[in-house]
């Protein structure tokens, strides 16, 4: 990403937060996360954009894509009855939910020289990234307790920021762990939304660098 488009996203990502959430707190978070460098991280090490601004990005797509889930899919089904969840989801959730969704990569990512072997078979360099996580809380879990410091969250917010990795985020836990998804996924078709629209931003609209 050039800095034409480093400033373009960072611009819009801060514009889309004032737009759609009016809770106190805002301005500090904002503030925090110029600070950490988060319109500069990378949104993975080794996949999805995993370059300069990436994870800035990845934010704005999931939103993007969040709002079309809900427009297109969710919301006919609510109001048509059709549904097992009643209660509409206002713009607020969705942006909160998704803009920081991945809070917890904040700081996570450090620039770092990596080598490989070139066709040729010698050994070349690239610029990479190495992963250095100084509060291993976990990924969901880790995003809510760093954004609950700045702004309240409603308790379907918590569950849809907290699983939006599903399945994926299991590990080894066992059944316990899959019975809270399961059940988390009754509370709120927030939950659906978030999860749906982070694994197709991820897979379907955002390339991975190969060096």
């Amino acid at each position: 990403m050039d800095a034409e488009t480093l400033r373009l996203n960072h611009d819009r990502y801060v514009e889309t937060c004032r737009t759609h959430i009016h809770r106190q707190g805002l301005d500090d978070i904002l503030e925090r996360l110029e600070q950490n460098g988060f319109f500069e991280a990378p949104s993975s090490a080794s996949y999805h954009l995993n370059e300069p601004g990436g994870l800035c990005l990845h934010s704005l797509n999931v939103f993007d894509t969040a709002v079309a889930i809900y427009k297109h899919i969710a919301e006919p089904a609510i109001l048509g009855g059709t549904s097992p969840f009643t209660s509409e989801v206002s713009m607020e959730s969705l942006a909160i939910c998704t803009l920081f969704h991945d809070l917890c990569k904040v700081d996570m990512y450090h620039p770092s020289t990596k080598w490989k072997k070139s066709p040729e078979g010698r050994w070349v360099s690239y610029e990479g990234y190495d992963i250095h996580d100084n509060f291993p809380l976990g990924h969901g879990e880790k995003s809510v307790l760093l954004l609950y410091r700045y702004l309240h969250l409603t308790p379907n917010e918590m569950l849809a920021i907290r699983w939006h990795m599903g399945m994926f985020d299991m590990g080894e836990n066992g059944t316990p762990q899959r019975f809270a998804y399961y059940e988390a996924m009754t509370k709120s078709p927030l939950v659906a939304i978030v999860h749906s629209a982070d694994m197709l931003a991820s897979n379907l609209l955002e390339k991975t660098t190969e060096h």
